[in-house]
């Protein structure tokens, strides 16, 4: 038996039924039908094409299209409860749920190569396997092309966009990060990935950056890693030892075989929104199993994007990105081409208990920075009731920030 048919045997789980539990889920929690447009158009030379639904509304063409971006271990679904206030709002004419590369239903370039840092040092090896195009360490800024690259292949795709069209881009967690990142190199004059001319460039003219990681920078020195150090709790130091060794959540899942690991999804799922429904929590996780149990790939990227860290000053823990997007980094990148942006807005949402916040201090710097450097409307907002799944756990206030200005 192949690998891949072992998988599926184990786990009980193919593309197909992913894809069937996406449906079942936007078919029975959204009120507005969607499209699938063909993902083989979107496909390129890794193996894998990007997973996308379209929401379409009634009002007229010209209103800006929301695009939105999951976060880590997450799929587009999880955006069900955003859908029909966004095309309800009357502000928006579609509303796009996409999976990023490696990630919910897109393709899964297999991608083992990442650093792997040893436990006993702060120096970093690499993974001893190598697939496909993954033949050397992947840096921070080829993990983030690893999901740009093709995501801005999609926002270019004429057959999904007109151009000019108005773009709102909004991403939560990773997703959020990614979505910094973007805006950032379509503003970048040395980057590489830029086409000939900026008018071709997406029209992103909003951009909503939910709970997302990697505003604060890693600590200073003195910094300690935390698995090394006896000084933090035991089970801080497994989390930090085992995302060192990218053993990600999804491997754990993928061991326990259908039964347990269906079961430790909807535990774990239920425990994070406690809200939901019997019926809701069902398709929820049904469909959270299948995206956690599907190839590995993507995720092992995070390792490359992310770090947790500790600040031996204060005390402070937290998941930090490697390249991040506060100290200036925004805005110093957006101000390279401030006549030519289309950017007219962008917002960072928090929710009021949740764990991404200590992110938010420099959150606030960075806008104010982009305020004054590029003139760009720019603010942080805290949405009440909600943990890090805001869109989830307040989806009215967090759609009212989409559509106001």
């Amino acid at each position: 038996m192949s690998q891949t048919g072992l998988r599926r045997w184990w786990t009980a789980s193919d593309h197909a039924l992913l894809l069937e539990s996406e449906r079942r889920l936007l078919s029975e929690l959204v009120r507005h039908p969607f499209l699938k447009p063909s993902r083989r158009r979107l496909e390129d030379d890794r193996g894998g094409g990007l997973n996308l639904v379209e929401f379409r509304g009634r009002g007229a063409s010209s209103l800006p299209t929301v695009v939105m971006a999951h976060g880590f271990g997450s799929g587009l679904s999880f955006f069900y409860r955003n859908v029909d206030h966004l095309l309800d709002s009357g502000k928006v004419g579609r509303v796009i749920l996409v999976d990023w590369l490696g990630m919910g239903g897109s393709g899964r370039p297999p991608c083992w190569e990442s650093p792997v840092r040893s436990l006993f040092s702060n120096r970093s090896r690499k993974s001893p396997r190598s697939f496909s195009f993954c033949d050397s360490e992947f840096s921070p800024s080829r993990a983030i092309d690893f999901f740009l690259d093709p995501f801005d292949r999609m926002l270019r795709d004429d057959g999904l966009f007109d151009a000019g069209e108005p773009l709102w881009l909004v991403g939560h967690s990773l997703g959020g990060y990614l979505a910094g990142r973007y805006a950032m190199r379509i503003h970048d004059r040395g980057s590489s990935t830029m086409t000939p001319t900026t008018s071709t460039a997406p029209n992103v003219t909003k951009l909503v950056l939910a709970s997302p990681v990697g505003f604060r920078p890693l600590p200073p020195p003195p910094r300690m890693r935390i698995a090394s150090s006896s000084r933090w709790p035991t089970a801080l130091r497994l989390v930090d030892a085992l995302w060192s060794a990218n053993l990600t959540p999804q491997a754990v899942v993928r061991l326990m075989g259908p039964a347990r690991g269906r079961g430790a999804v909807r535990r774990a799922l239920g425990g994070r929104i406690p809200h939901l429904g019997e019926s809701e929590l069902d398709l929820l996780a049904e469909y959270l199993y299948h995206v956690t149990v599907a190839p590995p790939s993507g995720e092992y990227a995070m390792n490359s994007l992310m770090e947790p860290g500790a600040s031996e000053e204060d005390g402070s823990v937290g998941v930090y990105a490697l390249e991040p997007l506060g100290v200036g980094a925004m805005a110093g990148t957006i101000s390279q081409s401030p006549s030519l942006s289309t950017l007219e807005s962008i917002k960072v949402l928090f929710g009021d208990r949740d764990w991404m916040a200590f992110h938010e201090p420099e959150a606030r710097r960075e806008m104010g920075r982009i305020r004054s450097e590029c003139g760009i409307r720019s603010a942080v907002h805290v949405v009440p009731g909600a943990g890090h799944h805001l869109y989830l756990e307040n989806p009215v206030t967090f759609g009212r920030h989409i559509v106001e200005d």
